[in-house]
């Protein structure tokens, strides 16, 4: 009798010690998934951008003559989404800058899906900006979320990049191409 009574015992104290290393077991594992969600989005982020600016670069003044192939707003858009996989587009911000200066903003990049600078030549032939040799920046700024700020005090105050606020976090991706074609 005596040893059943020492059994329900550690029986009990076991279930309280799984209780606690539990708890933290599972925010550990959560806030792993959310660390690699966030690194696979700011990976994907840069390598859109890289990619669009890649896009741009071959579709200067030259590109293909005696065929038209310049590029619009529109189609670096385009090239930049696709390759977005994952990252929401409604919370990322594309800014398009020439040689020149000129800037198209994209913000969020679904308003340079249709209408408004949809079908304006990216670079365009204003101030010679798509001429071969001439720089362009294309610039993404995506503001990242996580649920797990709730339960961390501080963290209203952490950001990558810009202030972003409770949870969030500010990540750039960035590119500079010379026009090839």
């Amino acid at each position: 009798m005596h040893d059943r009574l020492r059994n329900r015992g550690r029986r009990g104290a076991a279930m309280v010690e799984f209780t606690l290393v539990g708890i933290m077991m599972v925010f550990v594992w959560i806030s792993t998934v959310e660390m690699a969600r966030c690194m696979w989005n700011y990976h994907t982020l840069q390598y859109a951008v890289k990619l669009a600016g890649a896009y741009a670069a071959k579709h200067g003044a030259t590109c293909g003559s005696p065929n038209s192939c310049s590029a619009t707003v529109g189609n670096v858009v385009t090239v930049f989404s696709n390759a977005a996989i994952g990252v929401p587009m409604d919370k990322v911000a594309l800014t398009l800058t020439t040689a020149s200066g000129a800037t198209t903003t994209c913000n969020p990049v679904s308003t340079c899906s249709s209408g408004g600078s949809w079908g304006n030549t990216w670079p365009p032939s204003a101030s010679n900006d798509n001429a071969v040799g001439k720089d362009i920046y294309i610039r993404a700024d995506y503001t990242f979320g996580t649920p797990l700020a709730l339960f961390v005090p501080g963290w209203g105050t952490q950001s990558f990049g810009s202030s972003a606020g409770a949870g969030r976090f500010d990540f750039p991706g960035y590119t500079h191409q010379t026009i090839v074609f």
